[in-house]
């Protein structure tokens, strides 16, 4: 299968950036299970600022993700910071798209940087390599961008706002059933991709459960492949209705142009998490039409700290969030809450301000943030209602009511 030198995305930032602004006048934060502290306690012994850090992939095959990513924290930060109580700094990072990188950069977090919190990295794959670093050294993990099963299922120092894919797709497939009458099916999927794997493995146990759908194909490729014209030239000739696609998204924006260019202009794209980044939707185009995909979050969700967080995003960034941005926003609000909360004093060591922190994220059992109602459950991933949505006109709209 033909590789080729990965390409820096025209989406990558520098490499290193340091976050540390913040502005007024801006949503007060929502409370959680446990209080906020009071002026009778003495603040004068709460620790004033709080070093966190950001893992992402600013470049490389990946990083048409991390910049959403970005924007989603440092808006949150900007906003938790001009609220009072302990600031916070978040060093963000590149893992240049790779484990080894991810794996060397949690290092100089925890050991040299003293970081209490690390949110990232984007994949998986990252997290499967990395979070076992910071799972030893005692050090909690937030995750904003992974949709893989049982990433928290690493250690109890490992949380995320980032939905499990596998239990939404159910609902595409659903969806597509009943409004487009999908019957002949192809897959493709990324083979090197603990994520793409599994959203591959709930497309393929939701389409053998759905009536009257057939799969004709299985097809698959690896992170940073750019021509699949092999793949498509098979799966034209057995003339699928549709192609599910659970790839990355440089990857999906290859697959769905090329598919085009070989003349499958009638068949249907279905799609993973990647499908949800407004960086795909761009760079596809109209090859991406129609095309649908469940997420846990949506741009026209009625929920009032949704329509204020679009708005200020579009006001700051000229553009629309997505998905990563929404679950990054509301990730910093969770930590700078459960910052609160854990009262971490200015004479504790590095070591007991990270259990503190760790302990008051685990007491957090519900937040009412941009995605809707969160609920936490017991092994630390969040429950959200989601929503399936369809590219229409460059843009995402909900594909059903």
């Amino acid at each position: 299968m033909h590789r080729s030198t990965h390409p820096v995305s025209k989406f990558a930032p520098k490499r290193t950036t340091w976050v540390r602004r913040a502005s007024a006048g801006l949503s007060m934060l929502t409370a959680v299970t446990a209080s906020v502290p009071t002026a009778a306690q003495d603040a004068s012994e709460v620790i004033a600022s709080a070093k966190l850090a950001a893992v992402y992939a600013f470049s490389g095959p990946i990083a048409i993700y991390s910049t959403t990513i970005k924007h989603g924290l440092e808006m949150a930060q900007e906003e938790v910071n001009a609220q009072g109580g302990p600031r916070i700094d978040i060093a963000m990072e590149d893992d240049r798209s790779t484990k080894d990188d991810a794996i060397n950069v949690y290092q100089k977090f925890i050991q040299r940087d003293n970081a209490l919190l690390i949110f990232g990295p984007l994949t998986g794959g990252q997290v499967f390599a990395a979070a076992p670093v910071a799972q030893r050294a005692k050090v909690p993990v937030m995750l904003t961008s992974v949709a893989t099963p049982s990433v928290t299922g690493i250690g109890d120092y490992v949380f995320r706002t980032s939905v499990d894919s596998a239990t939404i797709i159910p609902s595409t497939v659903r969806v597509a059933k009943q409004n487009l009458g999908i019957a002949k099916v192809a897959q493709i999927y990324t083979n090197d991709d603990q994520a793409d794997v599994g959203e591959f493995k709930a497309y393929e146990a939701a389409l053998k459960a759905t009536s009257g759908i057939q799969v004709l194909d299985v097809e698959t490729v690896r992170t940073g492949d750019v021509d699949f014209s092999a793949q498509l030239t098979k799966i034209k000739s057995l003339n699928p209705d549709t192609i599910v696609i659970t790839t990355q998204g440089q990857e999906a924006v290859g697959i769905m142009t090329q598919a085009r260019k070989l003349g499958m202009d009638k068949v249907h794209f279905l799609g993973g998490n990647s499908f949800n980044a407004a960086g795909v939707v761009k760079e596809t185009g109209k090859a991406m039409e129609g095309a649908l995909s469940a997420t846990p979050w949506f741009l026209g969700m009625t929920f009032p700290k949704n329509v204020e967080f679009v708005k200020k995003y579009r006001a700051k960034y000229s553009t629309d969030p997505d998905w990563l941005a929404a679950q990054s926003y509301d990730a910093v609000f969770v930590v700078k809450q459960a910052l609160l909360n854990a009262r971490i004093r200015k004479t504790d060591d590095t070591a007991t301000a990270r259990t503190k922190l760790r302990d008051a994220l685990a007491a957090t059992k519900t937040y009412d943030g941009v995605l809707g109602k969160i609920e936490f459950a017991a092994n630390r991933d969040p429950v959200v209602a989601g929503a399936v949505i369809k590219v229409e006109g460059g843009k995402h709209v909900i594909a059903t009511k």
